[in-house]
Formats: structure tokens, sequence, C-alpha cells
């Protein structure tokens, strides 16, 4: 199984674009992003309080890290956390650091199984994986020139400053989250948990999307929709289990 999941790795790990400026400077730069958030949510007292929650997403966080740390040398020693905030604005957001912010709300809105969420927490890992964070600063370092935003921390402020950053990345965001529907697959699937329960997020999400006036896939939205996302994941998922299948070794008679 490891050995699957590791090709499928390798070969998003390999598709990754060139970076402008060094890792770690690009990590600390969102690092200090995410920390704000957190900062921001003391401040207002938006950290969810509820235990059992904490706990269920505490459970599932660990265990998506496991798999993660099993199947990419790089994250072995990585302790992966996730954090609640009421009203966050986003379902769930990953940093590097190991770090997933999620919205409180959103998981009792859609009242997301432990299932669920390791699916959710495995796209938001694999973005993470992909080096995903990074991409956004080199598109700025080469968008507006290494001159206007000489290291990461300022390449991230201006990417925040305009909606009209984003609207250019747009496109390589959306293969970005196509990529972390991939790839977030491959380490649900050596997560472990039930891929038939964890599916039914997708139909939660088309709810919402119809209620949105079904505009995924649609202007801003970097995510194609919920019943596309639905049957990629889904073939990955099975093409893995067949993989699995084909290279166990049988049991003597």
């Amino acid at each position: 199984m490891k050995t699957c999941v590791a090709i499928v790795l390798f070969l998003f790990g390999a598709s990754c674009l060139a970076q402008a400026y060094p890792e770690p400077e690009a990590a600390a730069a969102w690092r200090a992003l995410a920390a704000s958030y957190v900062r921001k949510a003391l401040k207002d007292q938006t950290l969810a309080k509820d235990p059992a929650l904490n706990a269920r997403v505490d459970a599932v966080m660990a265990a998506v890290g496991a798999a993660v740390a099993a199947i990419d040398s790089r994250f072995a020693s990585s302790e992966w956390k996730a954090i609640l905030i009421e009203d966050f604005g986003h379902g769930a957001v990953a940093f590097p650091g190991e770090t997933v912010l999620v919205d409180a709300k959103f998981v009792r809105m859609l009242k997301l199984n432990d299932d669920e969420l390791a699916l959710i927490f495995c796209h938001e890992a694999a973005h993470v994986v992909a080096g995903h964070a990074s991409a956004k600063l080199s598109f700025m370092a080469e968008f507006l020139g290494k001159e206007k935003v000489p290291d990461a921390r300022t390449a991230l402020l201006e990417f925040l400053a305009r909606d009209s950053y984003a609207a250019a990345f747009q496109p390589t965001a959306r293969l970005q989250e196509r990529e972390a529907d991939t790839l977030g697959a491959a380490i649900f699937y050596a997560t472990g948990f039930d891929s038939r329960r964890a599916l039914r997020l997708f139909d939660k999400l088309a709810e919402l999307e119809a209620l949105d006036g079904d505009r995924a896939g649609q202007g801003t939205d970097t995510h194609d929709p919920a019943m596309v996302r639905k049957q990629s994941v889904a073939g990955v998922i099975a093409e893995l289990q067949q993989a699995g299948r084909a290279t166990a070794v049988p049991l003597r008679p």
C-alpha cells in the first residue's frame, strides 16, 4: 500500500514549480500568517471551546499526519495540528508548518463524521506536501518582478493585498486544487478511514452549491464542482485499492 501511495506522491512532487524563495523563508512567511489568524481568534475569543469536537479533530488530524509521515520521509518528525476557529470563513486552510485552520461552524453545519474530516484534512495536507503555498509566492515574484517583492514575506503581503492577484493566479490555483484532490485521495487511502462514508462529503458540498446558485467552478472559485471532485477522488482510491490487491502476497494453502 505504501509503495502505491508513494508513487503518487513522487509524481506530484516532481510537478512542483521552481521556487523563487528558499523553502524555509517561504514557509516562515506562511507560518506567520497562520499565527496571526490564531492570535486574532484568541483576541476575539473565537477559538472553538467544544472539548468533544476538539478531541475528534485532534484524533483525525493525528491519523492523517501519521499517514503522511509514513509515505513521505520529509514529514517523518512533523506534528500536524488542526485548530478550530468559529466563523473562520473558510472550511479548512492548510499552512506550512503542518497547521490546518478549520471553521468549527462548517464542521457542525455539515455534521462531518470522522471519515469526512479525514478526507478534508488529507486534501489540506496535500497542499502542504505539494508545496502549493510556495508556488503562490513564486508566482508573485514572476508576476511583479523580484525587485518589487525581494523576499517571501513581501510577496505574501502583496498577494493578499489585492484580489486582482488571486484572479491572475486562479488558473494555477484550480490546478492546485485538482492536485490536492488527487494527492489527498492517495493520502486518505493510506489512513485506513472508510472511503464510502468519506465520499458523502461531496454530496453535502453539492447541496451547498445548489443553495448558492450552483456557482462552483465559476467566477473566482478555484474548486471543481463537488460531484466532479467526488468522481476524481473515488477514482484514485479505487485505483489504489486495485493496485494494493494486485500486489498483495497470497497466503499459502
